[in-house]
């Protein structure tokens, strides 16, 4: 389901008073940039919410590692908790709902719309950085720890992929501030 298909469904389920209200001038726009706001303050605590999954995964990975005595791993797993760390801060310390971003510049809805989707299209990368650090956990809980090295290396990809992509996204945002 894409953004535009999420906030036409969320549009479809509201009450009969917002219904009503929409036939006030002005309150449509209004209303309409409210629920892109709430859209995105629920797609970005879901985002910050499958990160932390993945943190106690690879947290639960460290203390395997710990446990086996396999100090080959730990530079590697540092080196994973500080990007997971700092991926974690960057998504939880963005603007929710793009707050006066709205009320500052004027904004087309197809733009609105793009920046939505690249976020949905996130949501997808921290069910697999998720996914891969759970698959981890299972791994070196299973004493499986020949494989965590590979991995590993998938899960850092993954975290470095995302980190860029919100980095784009942050960037998109300033040029859309720029060209408004």
């Amino acid at each position: 389901m894409e953004m535009s298909e999420f906030i036409k469904e969320y549009e479809e389920k509201r009450g009969l008073s917002e219904k009503i209200a929409s036939y006030i001038p002005g309150y449509r726009g209004y209303k309409q940039k409210e629920v892109r706001r709430e859209a995105d303050k629920l797609l970005r605590d879901f985002m910050i919410k499958k990160l932390e999954v993945a943190r106690s995964g690879l947290k639960n990975v460290i203390k395997e590692a710990a446990d086996a005595e396999a100090a080959e791993l730990f530079k590697t797993l540092n080196r994973l908790t500080a990007i997971m760390d700092r991926v974690i801060n960057k998504v939880e310390h963005a603007d929710y709902g793009y707050s006066g971003f709205f009320d500052l510049v004027k904004v087309r809805e197809d733009e609105l719309d793009r920046l939505m989707d690249y976020d949905y299209r996130l949501l997808g990368a921290c069910d697999e950085i998720s996914r891969l650090a759970g698959e981890a956990s299972r791994t070196a809980t299973a004493g499986s720890l020949d494989m965590l090295p590979n991995l590993l290396k998938q899960l850092e990809s993954k975290l470095l992929e995302f980190e860029s992509a919100f980095a784009s996204r942050e960037e998109a945002i300033v040029s859309i501030k720029g060209g408004a």
